[in-house]
């Protein structure tokens, strides 16, 4: 199951200013090592972020989040995919994401992935 759905309850307007990602691999140890980390100042121009953001929120070129309920869905293999591009390790995968602005910090989402070799009897 790859599929993660957010319920977000905007009580004003919210600029996207600013975004961090964060992706690293779990070790067997349970320690993780830090594969990635992006500092973005302006996420809805980012090659991955910015079509999530952009779709997800049905923003226009002013990445400015508008007040309301919003029900969002996520493949977070796809997303993963995005990132990591296709030919990836297997492994288990943290990934943080923040969006957020000076006054606030309006998203925050951490997820870990196991990518394993398909059973190929079970397809």
């Amino acid at each position: 199951m790859s599929d993660v759905v957010f319920h977000l309850e905007l009580a004003k307007e919210c600029p996207i200013t600013m975004a961090r990602v964060t992706i690293s691999s779990l070790q067997p140890s349970n320690k993780t090592k830090k594969l990635f980390n992006y500092a973005l100042d302006k996420p809805c121009q980012h090659f991955v972020l910015g079509p999530i953001l952009i779709s997800s929120f049905n923003l226009n070129n002013n990445c400015k989040i508008n007040k309301g309920d919003y029900d969002i869905h996520l493949n977070m293999l796809e997303k993963s995919t995005m990132f990591l591009g296709p030919s990836f390790f297997y492994g288990t995968y943290e990934f943080k994401f923040m969006a957020f602005n000076k006054v606030n910090n309006f998203l925050c989402v951490e997820s870990l992935i196991r990518i394993e070799k398909a059973d190929k009897s079970k397809i």
